[in-house]
């Protein structure tokens, strides 16, 4: 084939999947972000009613959508934010109808059938029941909304709204989406977006993916909703037949905030159903309540910038959980310290000691007839009593005691987020849209031995996620619409992240003593060197839709 003809071909594949997209007759189609409004205006007679006047009115903000109806008596408002809208229904020798509560949901279409009475048009009809997207006739989609004003009263470990997920109908499987699914579909086929785009990386999907790498806070989420089944062509992002979507709050023409704090601690907890059934089974050991101690804070204000056209969401949390990790490590005994060492004829029974530089001199071997100084260095920067707990070697052997210590390993996680939303004019509609979680824990990985010399020797882990969304609402005419949508997914996570570098000054254990392995996360056969190591996951996404209204669908 020439490179002439081969130009001609792509152009040809190019121009028919073009065609297609501009000819496909569902107006229904939105990113997991946004919601539709599908109507259709009749007479009394139940007669169709064509070229009836439409206005959406966005309560929270203002902004007007207009439209009228077809031949068939029906419209579409498609790509539309969330929250209460107005609606105006008018046409000539009718009343004017409107419907002062209809509900936009994420994701969901919100199905309207106006019935026109006749009258002058200045006379009005008010709708107080409004309409919500209850049952969906003109999609075949199956999803579940939680609105957060539902939620926001109730105690949600975390303040992860995610988990509740779980609760759908559909849902099968461990508590914290652990091999679970929705509907028995295989658990590398979930998906999950913020604010319209990708919100996990495509890697490590083995065990699920429904959960977002930004946690999605109760106070920074307007929304989420659970599509289980016949997801939209533009939505799922070719890996995935059913989604969660969340999208982030927003402001609006007034201004509104929160202060929130969730304390707890064990007094305010009552004691665990295991403990007090311990506690009945053996009241003379009587289980106390597990010491626990958490305060997540934070608040959010949202409010315009322009009125009508300009408007800002932002919030701040932080939660702090101190909290220690319980570490233990092998130490030569005072006496095997100076080269004394005890042991037991397995025939007779008896104790026996040897002072091995003793013995060492007398049958000349004489490099090793006196302690080392880098040996002498270990000893003398070994941990006295008062940093730990010090007890006999559980393998009974007499030249190695164990210590038990304990690290202050504190739990600190921020939740900034932040949206902007800008509506310069009725056929143009802006939204950027910010969410991170980033957490540390310094002492994740134990030092070699307590005490301020070995504290070089320990590290920790932190993580950062974020995700940075752009939308365009471009109306380019009452019938067509276009959605682009960009995001950017960053995900991070490093481990040993504050490991010192390698310091002559900080002595080395590296001696094979049998019977005395590794412990947890130190051993002495050999200090751990904590090098810094991490993964990088980052995830770039885009996609443009095009909704064209020539007939009833």
């Amino acid at each position: 084939m020439s490179r002439k003809s081969a130009f001609s071909l792509y152009i040809s594949i190019a121009a028919s999947l073009l065609t297609l997209v501009w000819v496909l007759p569902s107006a229904l189609a939105q990113h997991g972000s946004e919601g539709t409004v599908a109507i259709t205006v009749l007479d009394p007679s139940g007669s169709v009613v064509q070229g009836a006047e439409l206005e959406l009115t966005d309560l929270a903000t203002n902004v007007v959508r207009k439209g009228r109806t077809h031949e068939s008596g029906t419209y579409t408002f498609v790509n539309l934010s969330l929250g209460k809208y107005k609606l105006t229904v008018g046409k000539s020798g009718f009343k004017t109808q409107v419907y002062d509560a209809v509900v936009v949901e994420a994701a969901r279409t919100t199905d309207i059938s106006a019935v026109l009475r006749v009258g002058a048009a200045a006379e009005t009809v008010e709708v107080n029941g409004g309409a919500a997207p209850l049952v969906e006739t003109t999609t075949n989609s199956i999803g579940t909304t939680i609105d957060m004003k539902q939620i926001e009263g109730l105690p949600i470990q975390g303040r992860d709204i995610g988990q509740l997920s779980q609760l759908i109908p559909g849902y099968t499987g461990g508590q914290n989406n652990i091999g679970g699914t929705w509907n028995g579909l295989p658990s590398i086929d979930q998906g999950n977006n913020i604010d319209g785009i990708i919100g996990s990386p495509s890697r490590m999907k083995f065990g699920g993916n429904s959960e977002p790498a930004v946690t999605p806070r109760l106070e920074s989420i307007e929304e989420m909703t659970v599509q289980t089944e016949q997801l939209d062509m533009n939505q799922g992002f070719g890996q995935a037949s059913m989604q969660i979507n969340f999208v982030t709050r927003r402001g609006s023409n007034a201004f509104h905030g929160r202060v929130f704090d969730d304390f707890r601690n064990a007094a305010l907890n009552a004691n665990s159903w295991f403990n007090d059934a311990a506690t009945a089974i053996d009241p003379a050991n009587p289980q106390t309540k597990n010491p626990i101690k958490l305060n997540d804070f934070g608040g959010s204000v949202g409010g315009p910038i322009l009125k009508n056209k300009l408007f800002v969401f932002g919030t701040f949390a932080e939660s702090r959980r101190p909290g220690t990790s319980q570490y233990n490590n092998w130490l030569f005994t005072p006496a095997a310290q100076s080269g004394v060492f005890t042991w037991v004829d397995q025939t007779t029974g008896a104790t026996n000691t040897q002072d091995l530089y003793q013995w060492a001199g007398s049958h000349g071997v004489t490099s090793n007839n006196a302690q080392s100084p880098a040996t002498a260095a270990v000893f003398a920067a070994y941990p006295v009593s008062n940093l730990g707990s010090i007890t006999p070697a559980v393998n009974g052997d007499p030249n190695v005691n164990r210590i038990d210590w304990q690290v202050a390993n504190p739990t600190v996680t921020y939740y900034p987020a932040v949206r902007v939303d800008f509506t310069p004019n009725e056929k143009m509609r802006f939204n950027v849209a910010w969410n991170m979680t980033k957490g540390t824990q310094p002492s994740t990985n134990a030092p070699d031995f307590p005490g301020s010399t070995w504290a070089k020797t320990g590290a920790g882990n932190t993580n950062k996620n974020y995700s940075a969304s752009f939308g365009f609402d471009w109306t380019l005419s009452p019938n067509v619409v276009n959605e682009f949508r960009g995001g950017y997914l960053y995900n991070a996570n490093l481990f040993s992240y504050n490991a010192a570098p390698i310091d002559i000054n900080v002595p080395q254990v590296a001696w094979a003593y049998p019977g005395a392995g590794p412990q947890r996360s130190t051993q002495m056969n050999g200090t751990v060197d904590w090098l810094l190591v991490g993964t990088f996951y980052p995830l770039l996404n885009a996609s443009d839709t095009i909704s064209w209204q020539k007939k009833a669908h």
